[in-house]
């Protein structure tokens, strides 16, 4: 009886041992139709930054549920990168930041300013619910936990940034 014990200990500490390393329980989402999409960062560089799904896919992630506080949406476990992680690996730290405004292919845009920025994560989500983003989303969706879904921008293809 004892060696199945430590033969279950095993397996669980390996099991454990193997999610720490693949992203620490967020989902692993097949980005494969839209991984070379790009995402315009205007702002914070001299020149226009392009980032790709596949470049947020490799930030570090989370998995994250949450409900809007509309009734459009409902509840959701968004996958992908917080706001400032992409920020950070451009050198720019979401304090800087005074004003966004996130762009969808399909014309709808919305800006937020500082204030809500540092009291709101953001997350770039390149998946939802454990699946790949739908042709209405792709090839990311911003969600803003616990936030009305008219902030939740689909189709997002241009970020652009005023910085302090």
């Amino acid at each position: 009886m004892l060696w199945k014990i430590k033969k279950a200990w095993a397996a669980f500490a390996l099991a454990a041992a193997v999610l720490c390393l693949c992203g620490c329980g967020t989902d692993d989402i097949d980005i494969s139709g839209y991984a070379d999409d790009e995402i315009v960062l205007a702002g914070i560089a001299e020149k226009d930054v392009v980032i790709t799904i596949k470049d947020l896919k490799a930030m570090d992630c989370v998995t994250v549920k949450t409900e809007s506080t509309s009734d459009k949406i409902g509840k959701v476990r968004a996958t992908g990168p917080k706001l400032e992680t992409v920020l950070a690996q451009q050198g720019v730290a979401l304090e800087d930041v005074s004003k966004i405004t996130f762009h969808g292919r399909d014309k709808y845009d919305y800006s937020l300013k500082n204030d809500y920025i540092m009291e709101h994560d953001i997350i770039l989500a390149f998946g939802i619910d454990g699946e790949p983003l739908d042709e209405e989303s792709a090839p990311c969706r911003i969600i803003i936990p616990k936030s009305d879904s008219a902030y939740w921008i689909r189709l997002l293809d241009r970020i652009e940034f005023e910085l302090n």
